[in-house]
């Protein structure tokens, strides 16, 4: 006797290929939804680790140096480092060092709405937040003795505040503290300030 027997089917099924086709649509209109809020955020903080890095820099070359580190932060989004050289003339003699900007439209901006770090040292509403400073340009000064002072050579602490602008959740910030020109940074997550 003879029995009917049926191969196995070399292939999907057209209800599974619907199915897979739907899963593959869902994930990817999720994927464009979240992609530039993650575009951004991956920006700030390339922005911000070159902020943190050139801090760093400016502060383990006036100990190394054993030379004065001007910081120049001017707005939008430029620093300037500069060397204070020691030539014996009764002037101060500046080498610049380095030159950055801030990348992918990040600005010396605060949005209103965030609150200070949890260091506290900024100050209401000022991107650049170094002692009384308030405004779009600062000047402060790492010593060769490795702190952090104003122009009048008092040690001070500092917040530089970094975004885009109505991208609140690109902010970023970079603390000093002056005694030991400690800088940290700070990522807002929409609610609170963490490291």
């Amino acid at each position: 006797m003879k029995t009917n027997t049926r191969s196995a089917a070399n292939g999907f099924s057209l209800a599974e290929l619907v199915i897979t086709v739907g899963v593959i649509s869902v994930v990817m209109v999720g994927a464009t939804a979240v992609m530039p809020g993650m575009l951004k955020g991956q920006q700030a903080d390339g922005s911000a680790a070159l902020l943190v890095n050139t801090l760093r820099l400016a502060r383990d070359r006036a100990i190394g140096e054993r030379r004065n580190m001007d910081l120049v932060f001017t707005a939008p989004n430029h620093v300037q480092i500069a060397r204070e050289e020691i030539d014996g003339s009764p002037t101060i003699t500046k080498t610049v060092i380095m030159d950055i900007y801030l990348e992918n439209n990040q600005k010396f901006l605060k949005p209103t709405a965030l609150a200070d770090t949890p260091d506290h040292f900024g100050l209401t509403n000022s991107p650049l937040a170094f002692g009384t400073t308030v405004g779009t340009t600062a000047t402060v000064m790492f010593t060769s003795e490795g702190t952090l002072v104003d122009p009048s050579g008092d040690t001070i602490n500092g917040t530089v505040f970094i975004s885009i602008a109505g991208a609140d959740t690109s902010a970023r910030a970079i603390t000093i503290f002056g005694p030991t020109a400690l800088v940290r940074l700070w990522k807002w997550d929409g609610r609170k300030w963490s490291e």
